[in-house]
């Protein structure tokens, strides 16, 4: 029934301790299995606020069954209806949400290493079809793993069935307090345990363990193509991005992967995956808003998402000496005369030929760049013919005159103030990442 392989030798294990039959099975499960995996086990419990005094009185059952076992116990009580009401989320919803802040603290606070929760395969089967009766993506449709995508919260009896946690509550004769609210079926995931799912079993006896074996063959198939989407991912000074050209199904893990890293955890629907699809074969620089201020744009062949920014305008008088800007130092500095040469990505110019108040800023309209080897243009169509995308382009310094470009920093040096044979004085310019 247990899952050894969630175990690590030397944690510490604390068990979500609700009382129920559930739990108090999983509880019992681990204390007499902590010497052969060689972990510490204590408990967590949940006062949710919801049920009075019958809360009350399940939390000082656990408490009792803890002491009673010398084991520590790891206690909060929450205020579930206001936090649910306060963030427009269900009952279910609410208590979820506040549970794993609970689990989150204990380990964040040293208490355990991980948390143990008692779902199970009928918990597992119930949710596959809570999510797909509501509308769900296939990663929906796996229901419940046996471990959360960091590890910190494992489910090490998600294969036992309902019918074994009760044949060993019965043959251990343990005691546990039923939650009155699981058999109110106006709780959703109440309504498919208690009605749809003994409805369906009526005329498809084997339908919960088909259920689970459907669940496992989409999860095969996921983790298939999630490994993918992952390959697919480009991460650089706070953007991400993949091939525009992707197969749908790992274009849409891609998108969602790279929401995540983004921020947009829950906030984001279909809708939003299929907008950044459709750029697929969109011009270069097409964009679409998501949710959290994250853009994603096509970008010379790839799908890019970044956080949008406030727009950057800076300007201050050009000087030698150092200073930051967007979270790199810029250093202008004399090294010497015509024979000093180039060195890696160090822009060199002639100190000279710049004009006196010049001022080190960002792009303006109307600003024009003479090349270096000749050609003057329009700052905006110089920046398009280095595919410099349109959001970094503000981030960019620039060493200027009124609209004339004399150095895009990092990029090239107008041709006006390059050195020749007739120099004194060469300048140069160097980028280096803040620490």
């Amino acid at each position: 029934m247990l899952n050894f392989g969630l175990f690590k030798r030397g944690e510490t294990i604390a068990v979500a301790l609700s009382g129920g039959k559930d739990s108090v099975c999983l509880f019992d499960l681990l204390l007499s299995k902590r010497e052969e995996l060689e972990i510490t086990v204590k408990a967590i419990n949940v006062d949710h606020g919801i049920r009075g005094e019958t809360s009350g009185r399940d939390s000082l059952f656990v408490k009792n069954l803890c002491e009673k076992n010398g084991i520590p116990l790891f206690f909060r009580k929450v205020d579930c209806p206001g936090y649910s009401a306060a963030n427009g989320l269900s009952a279910e919803e609410g208590a979820r949400a506040l549970r794993y802040k609970v689990f989150n603290e204990a380990i964040d606070s040293g208490f355990c290493d991980r948390v143990a929760t008692a779902h199970h395969a009928g918990d597992r089967a119930e949710t596959v079809l809570f999510n797909l009766f509501r509308g769900t993506s296939p990663l929906g449709i796996v229901g419940i793993n046996d471990a959360t995508s960091d590890g910190r919260i494992i489910r090490p009896i998600l294969g036992a069935e309902r019918e074994q946690i009760n044949a060993y509550i019965k043959e251990h004769k343990l005691d546990y307090v039923d939650d009155e609210t699981n058999f109110q079926t106006d709780y959703t995931r109440n309504f498919i345990r208690l009605e749809v799912l003994p409805l369906i079993k009526q005329r498809f006896p084997e339908a919960e363990k088909s259920i689970l074996r459907f669940a496992d063959t989409a999860l095969d198939d996921e983790k298939y193509l999630r490994s993918l989407a992952e390959k697919s991912l480009t991460e650089k000074y706070g953007e991400v991005s993949f091939p525009a050209d992707l197969p749908k199904p790992i274009f849409m893990r891609s998108a969602t992967l790279a929401m995540k890293k983004l921020g947009i955890k829950k906030d984001y629907e279909k809708i939003h995956l299929e907008s950044a699809y459709s750029l697929k074969d969109a011009e270069n620089g097409k964009s679409v808003t998501l949710p959290k201020s994250v853009v994603a744009v096509k970008d010379y062949g790839k799908i890019t998402f970044y956080k949008k920014a406030e727009k950057i305008d800076f300007e201050k008088p050009f000087s030698l000496g150092d200073f930051d800007f967007q979270g790199k130092t810029y250093r202008f500095e004399i090294v010497g005369n015509c024979n000093v040469k180039r060195i890696d990505n160090r822009l060199i110019a002639d100190f000279m030929k710049i004009p006196q108040g010049a001022m080190l800023r960002t792009r303006k309209p109307g600003d024009t760049f003479e090349k270096f080897g000749g050609g003057t243009k329009k700052l905006k169509e110089y920046f398009i013919d280095k595919k410099i995308p349109e959001r970094e382009r503000d981030k960019i310094l620039l060493l200027a005159k009124d609209e004339k470009v004399f150095i895009i920093c990092g990029i090239e040096i107008s041709d006006a103030i390059k050195v020749d044979k007739t120099t004194k004085n060469v300048l140069q310019c160097s980028i280096y990442d803040r620490h």
